[in-house]
């Protein structure tokens, strides 16, 4: 079975979290076309402190399982600044898999909760919601897997984290992101062209990603209303012309001479 894709990368990254110099930060995308298609990505990054204190977690990462369920992997690759980052990416047919796909990106405590996006109406009109909220539970215990913390009792390296006095938030940030088609109208996020954002608290607050937009696809209303009238200027013109020749046809036999006997 797959494990959550937060929770199998930052495993990999839990033992340098106690230094109060690295940080990892995640943006996952939920990115949908008109039409109910669309990709979700999630793209995680280590800072070059954390490639440094810890050189060996490039090869310490591994996506064999991810990539046999389907997920696109690149990386992980160098940044320009000495950093490490992995891209995750996985197309869905429709909001049922995009819900599903969603449910895929972490464990039972955060930070994705209750994720659902429904889509209704017509084709050329439309409307998209999301629900659910961003919420992670229990501090470090939300970056390890269940069977980690059943062998140990508790999150690797909270009690060094609990002792330095350290913030998750100034080590771990995640941001989510939604790309829906057409106009919002209400959202809990930030929108900026176009994209709604959202930024995980690490303190367990939760933030409620209510979302709708509607979508009215211009072109194909105008392209269907232009088939219509179309095809009734086709209806005339056959109408107009079937009058035409028989009126042409009654003229011409009235001019027709009587024959002489």
């Amino acid at each position: 079975m797959t494990r959550k894709i937060i929770t199998r990368i930052a495993a990999s990254i839990a033992a340098v979290l106690v230094l109060s110099s690295c940080r990892v930060d995640s943006d996952i995308t939920l990115a949908v076309k008109p039409n109910g298609t669309g990709t979700i990505s999630v793209v995680i990054t280590a800072d070059k402190a954390i490639v440094a204190k810890a050189p060996g977690l490039k090869a310490d990462i591994r996506t064999d399982d991810l990539v046999a369920a389907g997920w696109k992997v690149q990386g992980p690759t160098d940044t320009k600044d000495g950093g490490l980052t992995i891209s995750l990416t996985h197309d869905f047919m429709g909001p049922a898999e995009a819900t599903a796909l969603l449910g895929q990106i972490n464990g039972t405590r955060g930070p994705l909760h209750e994720m659902v996006m429904t889509r209704t109406g017509k084709d050329t009109n439309s409307t998209y919601t999301l629900a659910g909220r961003l919420e992670v539970n229990g501090g470090l215990s939300a970056f390890a897997d269940d069977a980690t913390l059943n062998l140990l009792g508790a999150a690797p390296y909270a009690a060094d984290v609990q002792a330095a006095g350290l913030d998750l938030g100034d080590a771990v940030g995640i941001t989510f992101n939604a790309n829906l088609p057409g106009k919002v109208n209400s959202t809990t996020g930030q929108t900026t062209d176009g994209v709604i954002s959202w930024r995980v608290p690490m303190d367990g607050t939760p933030t409620s990603l209510a979302t709708s937009v509607t979508n009215v696809d211009i072109a194909s209303s105008i392209s269907r209303f232009a088939k219509v009238l179309v095809l009734g200027l086709l209806y005339l013109w056959i109408i107009a012309s079937v009058i035409l020749i028989l009126l042409v046809l009654r003229a011409r036999n009235r001019r027709r001479p009587t024959p002489r006997i």
